[in-house]
């Protein structure tokens, strides 16, 4: 008898595990939204944005040198003629300038009539309304010759940056109640970026336009 209702209770705990096992596969479903036209605004791809469904900005490229932007320039000191000169601008200066510029956002299938995803996906991207302080005690001397002109500068190093959006609500072919049924995918790839990246200061003194 106690064998019995021992193996009563083994196939009770097996059955009780399928059922656990079913229910977890089902909520791992792919999962659907049922967007109105008004929110998804014809997108193909809707981007997400919280839930546990958020679109990623992902870095695909880098280029391989990085250029120089000069985002300051100070007065200029010409050394006289038929001398030299060692000068310092002996001054303090603090610049802010964007930590990523230029460049732009392509939405791909994000695109729609009213480009209503615009903000949503360029918010995504590294640096973006990010700033940098850039700030300098000119204390150090530089030696010119006879006629040079030497001028204090900061310059913010930066490197060209691309990118692309990864997740997103993918529009079906499926209609449903008020709208249209989307599915997110969160391999899905779309749009394009562009940024030039701040990766460091370089300050001095420019002689004759060239540091």
């Amino acid at each position: 008898m106690r064998s019995r209702t021992w193996l009563n209770r083994v196939l009770m705990c097996g059955a009780l595990a399928v059922a656990t096992l079913a229910t977890t596969e089902g909520t791992a479903s792919a999962a659907t939204q049922c967007f109105t036209q008004s929110y998804s605004d014809g997108a193909n791809v809707v981007p997400g944005t919280g839930g546990g469904n958020v679109t990623r900005a992902i870095t695909r490229q880098r280029a391989g040198n990085t250029w120089d932007d000069w985002v300051w320039r100070g007065t200029e000191f010409q050394c006289p003629r038929g001398r030299t000169c060692d000068y310092a601008w002996t001054k303090s200066k603090t610049t802010t300038t964007g930590w990523a510029i230029g460049g732009g956002v392509d939405l791909g299938n994000a695109t729609s009539p009213s480009k209503k995803w615009y903000n949503t996906v360029v918010s995504l991207v590294g640096g973006y309304q990010k700033s940098t302080e850039i700030s300098t005690n000119f204390t150090w001397t530089v030696h010119l010759n006879g006629g040079d002109v030497a001028q204090p500068v900061q310059v913010a190093v930066r490197r060209w940056t691309q990118g692309d959006f990864a997740g997103g609500w993918v529009r079906t072919n499926r209609g449903c109640q008020g709208g249209t049924t989307y599915e997110w995918n969160g391999n899905t790839r779309f749009g394009d970026w562009t940024r030039n990246v701040f990766e460091k200061e370089k300050v001095g003194y420019a002689v004759n336009g060239r540091m």
